[in-house]
């Protein structure tokens, strides 16, 4: 069998396993699990366990994801890319005057308590507890996801495809998985679907160019974890909160909005074109 039969028969599987497990685990969470931790958790490990499976069944090689951390500047510009677009798409809200800046919610963040500071703590207290503690605990749980997109689904697809092509295949499909979550109104922030599918569609679609380069540079599906990691507690966390949530605020921000999807790909264009010339 040649390499690409190979690996499309892999991805199958994959992409099946995919279906049939988040499938069942929304149908709990349907039947009144909303709020259930453990139920959310399997979620997030639900692209991770698959690529496991597939690769038991199929006999592959799961050493082979990606597991060494890779060039510290990779995960530097995963780390970094989400606050650059955040700075941007929310700057010009900001800025623009379409929306108001708030610091309430960053002063009495719990992540500033947790490390030993009374609350209200000043700004950037609270602001970089999130962004260091907040985004520690936050990988773990995303760590269950890009075992499956940065370990095996980009790096599979990288093998028959082109970067651009895996970019866009590993966008939509990420997003699409969120899809049943954002229409049963378990996840977003409440915007009409004509508007949430779509921002959250542009979005996770440049993120998914981000990661196909700092895959395929680094070679390590941590850099995919920490851009993740990043970008949900930057982009869909800290920035959002330090918005005033009215009006039409999340039509243009946050994981759902247009201004912020459109940055997210012009953001991912640069670093590509970037990544392009150190070749």
């Amino acid at each position: 069998m040649d390499l690409k039969r190979e690996i499309l028969k892999q991805l199958y599987l994959f992409l099946a396993l995919v279906v049939i497990l988040t499938t069942g685990l929304f149908l709990w969470l349907f039947l009144g699990s909303k709020e259930n931790m453990t139920a959310v958790l399997l979620m997030m490990w639900t692209p991770g366990l698959s690529a496991l499976f597939t690769s038991i069944i199929l006999k592959d090689k799961i050493r082979d994801y990606g597991w060494k951390p890779g060039k510290i500047k990779f995960l530097g510009f995963a780390y970094l890319l989400p606050l650059i677009v955040s700075a941007i798409a929310y700057g010009i809200f900001w800025l623009g005057g379409f929306g108001e800046f708030t610091a309430q919610q960053v002063v009495n963040y719990k992540w500033a308590k947790m490390l030993g500071f009374e609350l209200p703590a000043p700004f950037i207290i609270g602001a970089l507890s999130k962004m260091s503690l907040g985004f520690l605990l936050t990988c773990l749980p995303v760590l269950g996801e890009e075992i499956g997109w940065s370990g095996f689904l980009t790096p599979k697809l990288l093998k028959i495809s082109s970067i651009h092509v895996t970019s866009l295949i590993v966008g939509i499909f990420w997003s699409a998985w969120h899809y049943p979550a954002i229409i049963g109104g378990f996840y977003g922030t409440g915007t009409p679907l004509w508007i949430a599918l779509p921002g959250f569609t542009l979005v996770l679609t440049g993120y998914s160019f981000m990661r196909t380069v700092l895959v395929s540079k680094s070679n390590s599906l941590w850099t995919g974890v920490v851009l993740h990691s990043s970008g949900n507690i930057i982009l869909m966390g800290m920035f959002w909160e330090m918005t005033v949530q009215k009006n039409y605020a999340a039509y243009f921000v946050s994981e759902t909005g247009i201004l912020t999807g459109i940055v997210s790909l012009f953001v991912s264009f640069l670093f590509m074109k970037s990544q392009k010339k150190n070749n």
